[in-house]
């Protein structure tokens, strides 16, 4: 077997074997809350507001005491019929074909995966017909579909555990892009509620400006999705977005080191906020009941958009500007959507994107609204936000209502803000994917001339969580008890916890307590450069 053909052989079996034990024998370890967990952290949080209680209220905390413990007592119920094990044999996996479906087909089985559980797809006729042939010579009976992956996921209604996307090309280029085939997994739940995928991409190639192209979305990403060379730059959130070229020409320099992190940051970001947000927006029924009607609230977006008048003074600028050009990576959706839309051109790929719509509502306005309802609090900065007037007054004044028992107690590692509450109104109709920071495997290989970056992501939908809410109208009954209340922070901690270092602007400021404290943090693994590994040790572990 040649060297190149043996490093992408170790690398399908590395990510495949991640996928199967992540949703197998470590499938407790891979959903982002455990009962265990939950049971600490949440007597842990009792713990610190029973504190501040005196002998006085000794009564109070014996109630709340049995409140919390059968309220715990339901949700393990309710988690447990939510969150069962599953052997290889069960598992439903998806992948593209090729030419030699064999390989794949031989480690899936070999890890117990059962036959009939097994679907191939491949869009090329003449490398299609190869498959078919190969298979009916090994008689291995599975399901091969000719046609395309976007296709497939848009329009049938099968749902996998695993699906391995093996692209083998840039993450976008101008005549092809990721962005559609990964929409249609997410936007249509094409994946089960605990599942894996598996991507994998070329390097980036010389016809199109990478550079300018991240330098779009690293300019409003946190310190957790900036590769280290970003520091040695040593230039401010402000800095970056307002020298965008200039930004792009010195991740050009270090284009590798910013796409390894972009593809692990991007794709978490995307399944977790971008669709999900979209889906709300989308969601007529939503849009109308919480926000405004179409016209209205399209026309509140062009203000939104629009430039700030000319000011004469610092002061009278800082009133009148957008608070999200000042905050840029308090926006950084909103950022990423608004620099690409300025700086990479309509046709560009990434806009194209961007401006694809899903009944009426394009991606990057829904971007936007999403953007600014998470930073609702900044409503009362003083600053130009807009964070209010996107919602309709009954939203509104239920947001305004809404709050965490503890918010002025001071007992946790963070303040809780509304942003924890519109997140659980996301993922209420939203259905966002986690990826789980600590199960995530990235690798990257030479095979012939070509840098490949491999990625397996093990997503929990958390509906543990999401379907534990009622209905936003039911919110403020549902809060008035402080024994809902532990649940959801204790969920909302550890989902934060495990999510962090790929997403940290998912339920942001969620901590019950910090990550250097008891309850640990969870690290994203470097990228393994199995090339390298082979070198030096003649076979790769």
């Amino acid at each position: 077997m040649m060297y190149n053909q043996e490093v992408k052989r170790q690398s399908r079996e590395l990510l495949i074997n991640n996928a199967i034990d992540a949703l197998t024998v470590n499938r407790f370890d891979s959903f982002l809350v455990s009962k265990e967990k939950l049971d600490k952290i949440t007597d842990h949080f009792k713990g610190l507001f029973f504190k501040i209680l005196n002998s006085k209220h000794f009564d109070a905390m014996n109630q709340l005491n049995w409140l919390i413990h059968g309220e715990k007592t339901n949700w393990y119920n309710f988690y447990d019929s939510m969150c069962q094990s599953k052997d290889a044999s069960a598992l439903k996996v998806l992948y593209l074909s090729g030419p030699e479906p064999l390989n794949d087909i031989e480690m899936f089985l070999n890890k117990g995966i059962s036959l009939a559980n097994i679907w191939a797809i491949e869009s090329d006729k003449n490398t299609y017909q190869q498959a078919v042939s190969a298979l009916i010579e090994a008689e291995l009976p599975v399901k091969i579909h000719r046609g395309t992956l976007t296709e497939f996921f848009e329009l049938t209604n099968h749902q996998f555990d695993i699906i391995y996307y093996d692209a083998c090309t840039p993450f976008i280029s101008p005549t092809s892009s990721p962005f559609e085939t990964l929409k249609q997994i997410f936007l249509n739940n094409r994946l089960t509620g605990l599942s894996a995928l598996i991507t994998n991409f070329a390097e980036p190639k010389t016809n199109l400006n990478w550079g300018e192209t991240l330098a779009c979305w690293y300019a409003s990403a946190t310190e957790f999705q900036s590769p280290p060379i970003d520091f040695k730059l040593g230039w401010d959130e402000i800095t970056k977005s307002t020298s965008l070229k200039d930004y792009g020409d010195y991740i050009n320099k270090h284009l590798h080191e910013y796409y390894d992190y972009f593809l692990t940051q991007f794709i978490s970001c995307f399944a977790s906020e971008i669709i999900p947000i979209w889906q709300v927006f989308a969601l007529s029924s939503v849009q109308s009941n919480f926000f405004w009607q179409e016209q209205e609230l399209f026309k509140l977006l062009s203000t939104i958009k629009s430039e700030a008048p000319p000011t004469e003074t610092m002061k009278d600028f800082i009133a009148m500007v957008q608070h999200y050009k000042l905050a840029v990576s308090a926006y950084p959706l909103l950022n990423w959507t608004r620099l690409s839309e300025e700086l990479l051109g309509s046709n560009h790929v990434v806009n194209t994107f961007l401006h694809s719509k899903r009944k009426k509502m394009a991606l990057g306005d829904a971007l936007y609204l999403g953007s600014l309802l998470k930073s609702f609090e900044e409503g009362n900065s003083g600053f130009n936000t807009f964070t209010r007037e996107i919602c309709s007054p009954r939203f509104r004044e239920l947001l305004i209502e809404l709050d965490f028992f503890d918010r002025h107690l001071h007992l946790t590692c963070d303040i809780p803000m509304k942003n924890l509450i519109v997140e659980l109104f996301f993922g209420l109709y939203g259905f966002p994917y986690v990826a789980n920071t600590e199960q995530c495997l990235s690798l990257k290989y030479k095979a012939k001339e070509t840098w490949m970056f491999s990625n397996c992501f093990i997503f929990d939908q958390c509906r543990y969580l999401y379907d534990y809410i009622p209905s936003p109208d039911l919110f403020k009954t549902f809060f008035s008890e402080i024994h809902h209340q532990v649940i959801l922070r204790g969920c909302i901690d550890l989902i934060h916890r495990k999510h962090l270092e790929l997403n940290p602007n998912f339920f942001k400021w969620g901590f019950v307590e910090g990550i250097g404290e008891e309850f640990g943090a969870y690290h994203l693994r470097q990228r393994r450069n199995l090339n390298e590994e082979m070198n030096q040790e003649g076979k790769i572990t």
